[in-house]
């Protein structure tokens, strides 16, 4: 039985002594206002350890078999997992600015920092924990049309050329489509700053691809991509809760579509009857939670870990609760930041290569 290994690092030799993994490639080709490429700039990518959650979620089949459907006979039936939602749909980007939308380049410490030998600056390296409470570092505040979420709007197969390694083949080599390609560009019009001179562009450091439900034009709203994803209930504020200084978070009697949240979901803890923009987080260190247990119609969800304040203090009493619908499929510090232009469009282009 073969397996697959999702890699952090080149050259990971498998228990069965194969060399797999699942490696990318990011590549940005930038053409001026005659669709001429004036650059093209490609960067390897490897997909993170924390791609396995979504490719977890999305590998399953959209139903199950009940046996006890159509009177005993058996059927196919819908599970309550939202497959869909756990597909790649969006390539957000970050940038590097102030508080004062000044870009800061290279010198931006969140994302570079001064090679020791030549003195460059080198993207800082990403671990595989929850930095940035597991978003961007700096995302590119969105406002559409002029700072809008990138959808995905083209993708494709490549195919690359492998050893057969069958015995009922010559021993040669064929092509197969293992490498899956998802596209968006980045208009003349797109992404160009805060402000209208060409010290306000913005200076694209991070991308990341994102698993997350579609969503329509969304206007001026001038917020984070994640907030677009956080949901609470009917109130148009978080699901009412309360903590109880356990890993059990227990949601109000008031609280109207609890089975939104499901087991496997990412919620946000926040401070009751507050809305996404407050972001009022109760002082934790971090307000995200893995949802370990919660039955259909029970209003009892066991997290991953006891809510607790940045003093480690339990915390207790009222709380909100949003869904987090924002999953990073794969998360990107580019080598070298790129400079967004009114003069210039820029084609972003993801491989993912399935050894």
């Amino acid at each position: 039985m073969s397996q697959i290994n999702l890699n952090d690092q080149y050259g990971v030799t498998s228990p069965n002594n194969k060399h797999v993994h699942c490696q990318g490639e990011l590549e940005f080709i930038i053409k001026d206002k005659h669709g001429r490429v004036i650059e093209n700039i490609r960067q390897p990518n490897i997909v993170k350890l924390f791609a396995k959650e979504i490719l977890a979620h999305r590998l399953p089949h959209s139903r199950v078999w009940d046996r006890n459907a159509n009177s005993g006979a058996g059927g196919w039936v819908t599970h309550d997992i939202d497959i869909e939602e756990y597909s790649a749909k969006y390539i957000c980007f970050g940038a590097s600015f102030d508080e004062a939308g000044v870009p800061l380049d290279s010198s931006d410490s969140r994302y570079y920092i001064a090679d020791s030998a030549t003195g460059s600056s080198v993207p800082i390296s990403l671990g595989v924990g929850a930095e940035y409470d597991g978003g961007l570092i700096n995302p590119i505040p969105l406002a559409e049309p002029g700072r809008p979420l990138k959808r995905i709007e083209r993708i494709y197969y490549e195919s690359s050329y492998q050893p057969s390694g069958t015995p009922l083949l010559q021993e040669d080599v064929r092509a197969i489509n293992n490498i899956v390609v998802l596209e968006t560009t980045l208009l003349s019009e797109e992404y160009n700053g805060f402000g209208l001179t060409t010290n306000d562009f913005f200076t694209l450091t991070e991308v990341a691809l994102i698993g997350a439900n579609e969503l329509e034009s969304i206007g001026a709203c001038d917020c984070s991509p994640r907030n677009l994803f956080l949901t609470g209930d009917s109130t148009g504020v978080g699901f009412k809760a309360s903590s109880t200084g356990t890993t059990t978070v227990v949601l109000d009697a008031t609280a109207v579509n609890i089975d939104d949240i499901k087991e496997g979901d990412q919620i946000k803890i926040t401070q009751y009857n507050s809305n996404v923009a407050d972001d009022l987080i109760l002082d934790q260190l971090n307000p995200y939670y893995l949802v370990i247990n919660k039955s259909l119609g029970g209003r009892d969800i066991v997290l991953d870990r006891v809510p607790v304040d940045n003093l480690n203090n339990p915390i207790t009493g009222d709380i909100g609760i949003y869904r987090d619908g924002f999953k990073i499929f794969s998360h990107r510090i580019l080598r070298s930041p790129i400079k967004k232009s009114s003069d210039f469009e820029i084609v972003v282009r993801w491989r993912i290569i399935l050894n």
